[in-house]
Order: structure tokens, then C-alpha cells, then sequence
């Protein structure tokens, strides 16, 4: 499972309006900034005038194609060689805000951070809701090992790029003066980063299923998953006010954590049972199934799934475990605290894929290509 971000919409503007090129070297790709970063507005209008499937390899693209500009322009003004004729303010659509927010229809700031921001945002959404179409999909057998390493790899890409806008774009953007909303804090995209990778092992925890993995390595990832979306949520609960994060993503986080606790805890009983500790089988089984029971009544129809697939499995394996105890291994059931002494440590089996930035397509930091250097492209490793 893995959640679903609402893509942003953007209002449109001129870089020219803000941009001073004393020197009149840049005019040119001033004006290219500004006609790719329309063309980033138009797709994502269309993406959300479009119901169903969207065009996320069209969306990455253009987002692709847009940031060596708008790096370009960061890079300029950091050097001198563009000027400010007024500060820069730019309007996004915020997708990860309370409904109050969410009643703008967009929110004006002021920086070009703000912008870099949020279209890095946008570009990691694209990647992670790229990955759950993957997952969503009717697959064959012969092709489902494939798209799930799709799918995994992208989430990780996308966790990259959420990590990379936490560590090293939200720290420069010292203006703490204005209101931002919680999109753009600095909790808020390494949050995201750590759903990412959570939901990247969830996928390598359906691959081992089909590998026969032992049930004790699988419980150790799916603790493993569990610690990541607790991170998430510490985060979350970090800031001044956390109501004001969207609530559904509040949801998935504390709802994850619980699901892959409690499955988990499944991959526990069945290892005790294969193990002929049937007390301990019972005791883990019983939890689990009182997780899933309560998560199946979840307003995220995500989780409400995932969760009564996995209560049917779990009520068999309790009447089955209950009753061989009750009428031939009458082995003493753990107390709870006992059981929580006997959880393994969490283990993971993904790491984020880490995010490089593009060249500059102008300005200072401009990489001069070579035959021996062919020119990198932002979507290295994207297509399928």
C-alpha cells in the first residue's frame, strides 16, 4: 500500500517580472524559464482535469525539463550575476494542508526556495503515485515480480527527492518571517521521505511472500516498516501545530504503523507455530487479529482493504492455533508484556535512492559537456 498525494496546480508567472540581467547575458533563457515552468502549470491542470489513470511520465518530464532552468536562476542570483527587481512570489495549490488551507485556491509566498520546493514536491508526488498505478494494476503472474520492482524503485527515487528538498533546500530558506504552510517545513518532506521507504519495503515484503522467505525475516521487515512510519509521524507530531498537516496523511501513518505492527506479529505466530511454541503462536496471533479487526473499520479505504485481507487469513490461523493448544499442546499464552519482550528489532531492506540535482541550464554552475562526458538527463533510470 502506499498513499496517494493529490498533485499541486501553480498560478502562472514571468520570471522577467522579477529578474534583473544587468548585463543582458541571460535574456534568452529567462524567457525559456518561463515558458517551461508554463508548460509545468498546463500539465498539471490537465492532470487534474483528468479522472483516472494520469500521465505521469509526461508530468516527470516536464518537470524535468523545467528545473535545470529554475536551478539556473538559483544559481544566478547566489552568484550576482541576476539581480531581484522585487522579491519573487509564487502561488501552489497545497495538497498536504488541513482543509482550511486546502480552501485557498492557492498559497502566495515569497522566495524562490518556496518554488524550488514545491516543484521538487510535485516531482516526487508524480514518482510515488507513478509507483501505486503500478500496484493498483491488474497484473499477470509472468509480469508481477517486474512491476513490483517498478514500483519499489520508484518509491525510493521518490523518497530521494523528498529527502533532498528536508536536508538541503529547506535549510537555505532563511526566511522565517513569513507564514509557510506545513508542505513546505522542513518536517513535512523528510516525513514523506521515511513513508517512502516504508512503503518500498511493504512491496519487498509481497515479493518475499512469493520467495518463501522465512516467516521470521518477514516479521523483522514489517517491524521495520512499522519503526519507519512511526519516524513519519514523530515528525508530523514535531510541529507547532500538527492539526493543520492533512489529516489522511496523519491517518496513514499511525494506521501503518499499526498494520505492519500487527502483521508482524502474524509472521511472529506462524514462526512460533513452525517452531512448536504454541503458546506464543497463540498469544501473537490473537494480537494481530485484534489489530486487523480494528483497522478494517478505517475511513482509508487503502488500509479498510489491506486490513480485512488480512483479518480472513489471520481468523483462520487463530481458530487453528486456539484450538491445537486447547486440545493437545496446553501451552501457557504470554502475557502482553511478555510477547512485546520477545519483538525483534526492525529491519530493512531498501535504502533511499539519493536524489542529484541537475546541472544549471545556465549561469555559474553550468557544466561544460564533453565527448568524454555525455550530459546526464534528470529522468536517468525512469522508464519502463
Amino acid at each position: 500500500m502506499s498513499f496517494i498525494y493529490p498533485l499541486p496546480t501553480t498560478g502562472s508567472i514571468s520570471w522577467s517580472d522579477f529578474l534583473l540581467d544587468e548585463d543582458n547575458l541571460y535574456l534568452s533563457e529567462i524567457s525559456e524559464a518561463t515558458a517551461q515552468r508554463g508548460r509545468v502549470r498546463e500539465v498539471l491542470k490537465e492532470a487534474k482535469r483528468t479522472e483516472g489513470p494520469k500521465d505521469y511520465t509526461k508530468i516527470m518530464n516536464t518537470i524535468g525539463d523545467y528545473l535545470p532552468y529554475l536551478f539556473g536562476i538559483l544559481d544566478c542570483l547566489e552568484g550576482g550575476q541576476l539581480k531581484l527587481k522585487k522579491e519573487i512570489e509564487t502561488s501552489w495549490r497545497c495538497t498536504l494542508s488541513d482543509t482550511v488551507l486546502k480552501t485557498k485556491s492557492r498559497v502566495l509566498c515569497k522566495g524562490i526556495h518556496y518554488e524550488l520546493i514545491f516543484t521538487l514536491l510535485t516531482y516526487g508526488y508524480a514518482c510515488s503515485d507513478w509507483a501505486t498505478s503500478i500496484i493498483e494494476r491488474q497484473l499477470q503472474n509472468d509480469e508481477i515480480d517486474l512491476r513490483l520492482r517498478q514500483a519499489a524503485d520508484l518509491l525510493r527515487k521518490a523518497g530521494g527527492v523528498f529527502a533532498y528538498i528536508g536536508e538541503q533546500v529547506c535549510p537555505k530558506w532563511n526566511n522565517d518571517g513569513i507564514s509557510k504552510p506545513p508542505d513546505v517545513l522542513m518536517e513535512i518532506p523528510t516525513s514523506i521521505s521515511k513513508i517512502a521507504l516504508a512503503d518500498s519495503t511493504s512491496i519487498a515484503i509481497r515479493k518475499a511472500l512469493m520467495q518463501q522467505t522465512t516467516s521470521s525475516l518477514l516479521a523483522k521487515l514489517a517491524f521495520g516498516v512499522s519503526g519507519h512510519y512511526e519516524m513519519a509521524n514523530g515528525l508530523i507530531q514535531s510541529l507547532k501545530d500538527p492539526s493543520k498537516v492533512c489529516g489522511d496523511l496523519r491517518k496513514y501513518v499511525s494506521y501503518g504503523a499499526l498494520f505492519h505492527q500487527a502483521l508482524g506479529k502474524k509472521f511472529l505466530a506462524q514462526d512460533a507455530n513452525e517452531h512448536q511454541q504454541y503458546g506464543k503462536a497463540v498469544g501473537f496471533i490473537t494480537e494481530a487479529k485484534e489489530t486487523f479487526q480494528l483497522l478494517t473499520k478505517s475511513k482509508l479505504t487503502t488500509i479498510a482493504a489491506h486490513a480485512t485481507q488480512e483479518y480472513n487469513e489471520v481468523k483462520n490461523l487463530y481458530a487453528s492455533y486456539i484450538h491445537y493448544n486447547n486440545t493437545v499442546a496446553y501451552e501457557k499464552v504470554p502475557t502482553k508484556a511478555d510477547l512485546q519482550a520477545l519483538i525483534p528489532g526492525g529491519r530493512m531492506l531498501q535504502e533511499l535512492t539519493k536524489y542529484n540535482p541537475p546541472s544549471p541550464a545556465f549561469g555559474p554552475g553550468l557544466k561544460t559537456i564533453t565527448k568524454e562526458q555525455p550530459p546526464g538527463y534528470i529522468l536517468d533510470g525512469q522508464y519502463y
